[in-house]
């Protein structure tokens, strides 16, 4: 289960790169060094090169959705947060359940065994939270043009809604949603 936990971080961080791939791949070109963006694999150092482009990196969860008169739609955030340190913390607390402990320290097998009672209770608080930051989700798009500074902000005008669907049917739904403009006061 650990394993999967840390899959599903790693590729909500990939979907992150998809998002603003353009912006992500001129940030790091900027870093110097070895910036090779397709090479990128620690989801936590990638987490944190996107957050350094966008406020917006993270998928957010849907919350009720009301209907204005003029048959727009308000999308609510969900309750539960995507939150960058969750997200890391999740991947290095599975890293070290996966990992095999030194077997000539003394001090291994109780810290094993400690781990194992817990695990399970852990595992569901994690699955938990996953499920309720992505099952119904939105990731807001920003509009971004090449040449331009990938950390300046740009206009996040769209955002694609995902929803998963009933878990006992395999009904992945997407949309692509627009922003009205702002009302006057």
């Amino acid at each position: 289960m650990w394993l999967q936990l840390r899959k599903i971080v790693e590729l909500i961080t990939f979907s992150a790169i998809a998002a603003d791939e353009a912006r992500y791949a001129a940030k790091r070109s900027k870093d110097g060094g070895n910036n090779d963006y397709r090479k990128d694999g620690k989801a936590g150092k990638i987490l944190e090169h996107l957050q350094q482009i966008s406020p917006h990196f993270l998928p957010q969860p849907i919350g009720p959705i009301n209907v204005n008169p003029d048959g727009s739609k308000h999308i609510n955030q969900g309750a539960t947060q995507a939150t960058l340190d969750r997200l890391k913390n999740i991947h290095e607390t599975a890293g070290k359940h996966l990992h095999a402990h030194n077997p000539f320290d003394p001090g291994s097998e109780p810290k094993q065994a400690a781990a194992r009672a817990s695990a399970r209770e852990q595992i569901k608080v994690e699955l938990a939270y996953l499920k309720g930051v992505i099952w119904e989700h939105y990731k807001i798009g920003l509009a971004w043009d090449a040449g331009e500074n990938p950390h300046a902000l740009a206009n996040g005008n769209s955002a694609w809604l995902i929803t998963f669907g009933k878990p006992e049917a395999p009904d992945i739904q997407m949309m692509l949603a627009k922003a009205l403009p702002a009302l006057p006061e």
